[in-house]
């Protein structure tokens, strides 16, 4: 799946001309396309976290420590770029500021969200729902009308992702010992 595809269907949702090529066509369209595209990829991979973007990396701390209320910062990893922390291994104490994760530990091991660029790598239910929610956003300035149903198409797209990832692997365990440790 193509950039220049993804868009094709956002397009084809709205019953639009179609592109030729995501990165050349001149077209208002195209424009369009590539103006909200890499916004509205960043926005459904925060979302939810799809497995295909999911990553995890070892952190080791910055040189300068944060002036106050905790020991260490981590910046946040760039290759590939982080949108979103999902957890840090063994560490509940912890806070994101900037582009920085801020804790008392000297190292760390993160799940993180990644920005994809490699779009053959998209989940095929990733890719109806950035192009829902790019003909969701489109709707207006190409058609002149919001079109609302678009959006809970967006929304059906991403719980089904949710359905289906939750399918594959097994579960993260939770454990809550806050009653025994009561008595």
């Amino acid at each position: 799946m193509t950039e220049t595809e993804i868009c094709n269907m956002a397009l084809g949702e709205l019953g639009a001309e179609l592109l030729t090529n995501y990165s050349t066509d001149t077209t208002k369209r195209a424009i369009l396309c590539r103006t909200f595209y890499p916004s509205i990829l960043d926005a459904v991979l925060r979302a939810y976290p799809w497995n295909c973007a999911l990553v995890r990396k070892t952190l080791a701390a910055d040189v300068s420590a944060p002036i106050y209320g905790y020991d260490h910062k981590f910046p946040l990893p760039d290759n590939p770029y982080c949108l979103r922390i999902l957890g840090i291994e063994d560490i509940d104490d912890f806070k994101i500021e900037g582009r920085f994760i801020l804790c008392n530990e000297s190292s760390i091991n993160i799940r993180y969200i990644s920005r994809i660029a490699n779009t053959a790598i998209f989940d095929s239910l990733l890719v109806q729902a950035i192009a829902m929610r790019l003909a969701a956003v489109l709707s207006k300035p190409i058609t002149g009308t919001v079109d609302g149903g678009l959006w809970q198409l967006y929304s059906s797209m991403v719980q089904e992702g949710r359905t289906m990832d939750g399918m594959e692997g097994t579960h993260d365990s939770w454990e809550s010992n806050e009653l025994t440790d009561v008595r």
